[in-house]
């Protein structure tokens, strides 16, 4: 890996794929379905963390390509990706996240027809979560083609 970016993209794919396809699989294969939700729940908020820091860390490098080659001599769209990667990140976090969190809770709580809306609720926000991490995923791949094929 030749840049910054790459590197931290690098990691940050790393883990999210570490999580998805080993992490929480193996958790609802060997663990009872409340047990690993719950246990999914507690790696999420520092799933989320790495995940903003390696982009902060990834558009601190992008940026710092500006000041040493100046605006017009910058690839804009592996910027571009690393900033809408981020705000897909922090909204998942911020905003899905606890939404989802409240339902679940909710739905242990309510009873009948209640249970029912916030089970409906909570499969709706796990779907928007699936969908912006593996958005994520698909554009930090993209950027890291764009940093390994990028010219010096």
């Amino acid at each position: 890996m030749r840049s910054l970016p790459g590197l931290a993209i690098a990691f940050w794919l790393g883990a999210m794929v570490c999580f998805a396809f080993l992490v929480a699989p193996a958790a609802f294969a060997t663990l009872e379905r409340d047990a690993a939700g719950r246990f999914v729940s507690a790696i999420f908020p520092r799933y989320y963390q790495t995940g903003v820091v390696l982009g902060v860390v990834a558009l601190a490098g992008c940026l710092g390509r500006i000041s040493s080659r100046g605006w017009l001599a910058v690839n804009w769209v592996p910027l571009a990706l690393v900033a809408l990667m981020l705000a897909l990140t922090l909204w998942a976090w911020l905003v899905v996240l606890p939404a989802a969190h409240d339902a679940r809770e909710a739905m242990h709580r309510a009873s009948g027809d209640g249970a029912a809306r916030e089970a409906v609720r909570f499969a709706r926000l796990h779907r928007v979560s699936g969908v912006l991490n593996g958005l994520v995923m698909l554009l930090a791949g993209v950027v890291l083609v764009m940093e390994v094929t990028r010219q010096p």
